[in-house]
Order: C-alpha cells, then structure tokens, then sequence
C-alpha cells in the first residue's frame, strides 16, 4: 500500500473511533472507510505501537483511542505509519555517481530537508479534532 494511502486510512480509523464511545472493530472501521480489513489492521498495528491507539484482543475485542482527539496531532500518525521515505525522496533515484549526479544530490537533499521540515509543520497544527469538525 502506498504510503500516502496508510496515512490517509489512518487518519479516516482515528476519526471512526474518535466518534464513538465503544470500541470498534477492525472489520467495522474498514466497512466505514471502504478499506481491506487486513491492510487496516497492519495501520491499526503502527498507530497502537505508537500510543495513538488501544486494542483489545479476543472475543468482543476491538480498538479504541488510547488520547483524546484534540491531543493527537496529524504528525503522530503521519510518522507512526510511515516505513520508508515518502513519496518525494525519489527524485533522489535520479542522480547518478558522477560529479554532476553528486552535485544534484546535494541539492535535491536540501530540498528535501526542507520540504519534510515543511510537511511536518503543517500536521503538526492539525488534530484529530479538527478534522472531525
């Protein structure tokens, strides 16, 4: 799955169990957010992991948000479900090991820098609560 996809079904998971009282279970989330059950729960796996939320397990189990949802900031689960480098670190496949190819990576990867400092700015003023409004 791509990794912009994992962030965005986690987010849709948070806000699913950030309006309801009882649990939910993984099955029932995927139903609501048109996601593979399995996938989701490899996303509910890294966002628990990470203390974004609570699981539990066995008969009449099922997740449950382990803050409130004004004290989850997009960054958390941006960064709980991401593996590998997103999306934009590919222009660095690009350059080659070469004078020119090092001299572009060099740039790209300030750029980069700063694009990641950027991104992280932005979720980091964002909440779960906000997105529930």
């Amino acid at each position: 799955m791509a990794e912009l996809k994992r962030f965005g079904f986690g987010l849709q998971a948070l806000i699913i169990l950030a309006s309801h009282a009882e649990q939910c279970s993984s099955e029932e989330i995927a139903e609501h957010i048109h996601c593979e059950p399995t996938a989701l729960r490899k996303i509910l796996s890294r966002l628990t992991e990470n203390g974004l939320v609570e699981v539990k397990q066995g008969r009449g189990g099922g997740y449950t948000l382990a803050k409130r949802p004004a004290d989850i900031n997009l960054v958390e689960v941006y960064h709980s479900v991401h593996s590998q480098c997103p999306q934009w670190d590919r222009m660095l496949d690009t350059t080659g090991e070469h004078m020119f190819g090092n001299k572009m990576r060099d740039s790209f990867g300030k750029i980069m820098s700063d694009i990641h400092t950027q991104v992280d700015q932005v979720l980091q003023s964002y909440t779960i609560a906000d997105l529930m409004e």
